[in-house]
């Protein structure tokens, strides 16, 4: 019975083909070819296919059916086409020709003053190859940011270019993860969300301390201090205390901070890199923010500390 239904609706699809073809001849009486007709049927093949199962047919009808969109001088409607045809490429599972065929879609739907839609599809483009070829679904996921970014779109930006630095941690290409992250506080600082930022900051904070860089993970903390609300929070105390345990190689209390729920329970790119954190031998604790942090008096100048120092040798104060 499937199969007899397969049969009919490939053969209603070759029917709409042949009207396709029809439609797009002329003759001494009919100087132009009926472009919006030829268009129509290829479409309607295209769901007969579809419905069959003739999956490459149902690509091909659909591809010519954007073909004579763009002679009619309709980019968005040949641009829904094309993405129609990668969706079908996708089901196929012929990866590369539907990222090729959507990439082309979304410039097209970009060129036709549609870059909301663009950015759309080359979010769902990502998605697809998110698992098969990351380091590509990384890349559209860029674009769709780029396009957004031109619209002055930051919220939609910042969703974008943080599914691209996610997947850029998985790869371990923790400098352009880094930079992705930024851009994503950039974005939601636009839009003062604030509370966002203090989580990408967590996650920003523990690239640093993959790549073995307390100081540049303190001087990115100092520069975040200035957030609105940022300073007092949990998630700043508790970078400050995940970068003092790191430098110090206290590995238990630096294991205690990176075990805690607010890490625990982050995207699972920033957890692994929390799990999988490897703490080195202490460097020395780091210098305090200012003097009396430090218990010394902030009038003590250095030579002052450094006559204490040589006292407490001398007297064995320091053993």
């Amino acid at each position: 019975m499937a199969s007899d239904i397969k049969q009919r609706k490939a053969a209603e699809a070759e029917d709409h083909i042949r009207q396709a073809e029809k439609c797009m001849k002329t003759s001494f009486f009919k100087w132009r070819p009926d472009l919006d007709g030829a268009a129509s049927e290829y479409n309607k093949a295209a769901t007969c296919y579809r419905n069959a199962k003739c999956l490459k047919e149902a690509k091909d009808a659909c591809i010519k059916a954007a073909e004579v969109q763009l002679q009619m001088n309709a980019p968005f409607h040949a641009a829904k086409s094309y993405e129609q045809a990668g969706l079908i490429c996708k089901e196929n599972n012929m990866i590369e020709d539907a990222i090729n065929l959507m990439e082309y879609a979304a410039k097209l739907f970009q060129e036709d003053g549609s870059p909301d839609t663009a950015a759309l599809v080359l979010d769902r483009a990502g998605k697809i190859v998110e698992i098969s070829h990351p380091s590509k679904s990384a890349q559209l996921f860029q674009k769709a940011c780029d396009v957004s970014e031109i619209e002055d779109k930051p919220r939609q930006c910042a969703e974008f270019i943080g599914k691209s630095s996610r997947i850029l941690i998985h790869l371990q290409k923790y400098d352009e993860a880094l930079a992705g992250l930024k851009r994503e506080i950039d974005y939601l600082a636009a839009v003062e969300n604030f509370p966002a930022i203090s989580r990408v900051l967590i996650g920003a904070i523990l690239v640093y301390l993959k790549q073995n860089d307390p100081v540049g993970a303190e001087q990115f903390y100092n520069s975040a201090l200035g957030y609105p609300g940022f300073g007092d929070s949990e998630e700043a105390a508790l970078i400050d205390e995940l970068i003092q345990t790191y430098s110090d190689g206290d590995e238990e209390g630096c294991r205690a901070a990176l075990a805690s729920p607010t890490i625990k329970f982050m995207d699972n790119a920033f957890a692994k890199l929390a799990r999988d954190m490897e703490i080195p031998a202490g460097m020395g604790r780091r210098a305090p923010r200012n003097q009396e942090t430090a218990g010394i008096p902030s009038g003590t100048n250095q030579s002052s500390r450094a006559q204490l120092e040589d006292e407490d040798l001398e007297e064995g104060g320091l053993c």
